[in-house]
């Protein structure tokens, strides 16, 4: 009986000292994921902090500072001062009808959006997320009356007759169009290898 008692005890003892060794490579384990959780909490990760879409200069806030895509700011300060055939349009083009054909400009491009959105799209390969198409045609229409207004603006002295307006407002929608395309087309690019870069670091 005895004997038995001591086997009993025994076998506890090494049933106990297998449960404190389990329990020990346990705690190692947690204590190793949560290393590894802390790791990646506080590693530097390679993303787009601010993405400031403009159709007239597309500019991307990155942790690495500004990246300007497209129309250089200098430039954009010089629009004031650009010729057209070689002649200084000499200051705004006001006209009677031009609040209304800017409206029918701005109506125009509004409509179109969609449609060269999903070109870029289509000619790149890739898909915006929604909430980046949302963001452009949001950011186009708070730029656009401006952009209007300076195509109008550098029209040519033997453009600015009435006679010529159909053809100066399907022109200035034509331009805009073509600067629109072109920071979509951009936009899309930097979006894309960005993601590139991103798997290519495993974030």
């Amino acid at each position: 009986m005895q004997n038995e008692f001591y086997s009993y005890t025994y076998q506890m003892q090494r049933y106990l000292a297998a449960q404190d060794n389990r329990i020990a490579q346990l705690e190692s384990a947690i204590q190793d994921l949560l290393k590894e959780m802390e790791e990646l909490k506080n590693r530097r990760a390679v993303n787009v902090e601010k993405i400031e879409y403009k159709f007239d200069q597309l500019k991307v806030e990155t942790l690495d500072g500004t990246l300007n895509i497209g129309l250089n700011p200098n430039d954009l300060g010089q629009l004031d001062e650009f010729t057209v055939n070689g002649a200084s349009p000499g200051g705004p083009y006001l006209f009677p009808e031009r609040d209304i054909m800017i409206k029918e400009i701005s109506s125009t491009i509004h409509e179109n959006m969609d449609e060269m959105i999903a070109e870029s799209e289509r000619n790149s390969g890739n898909r915006l997320d929604p909430s980046y198409q949302e963001f452009i045609k949001s950011d186009v229409a708070r730029q656009l009356q401006q952009r209007i207004e300076m195509y109008l603006n550098d029209t040519s002295h033997a453009e600015r007759t009435s006679g010529r307006h159909d053809s100066l407002k399907e022109k200035t929608i034509e331009k805009i169009k073509t600067d629109i395309r072109l920071a979509i087309d951009n936009f899309i690019a930097y979006s894309h290898k960005q993601k590139g870069e991103k798997k290519s670091n495993g974030i």
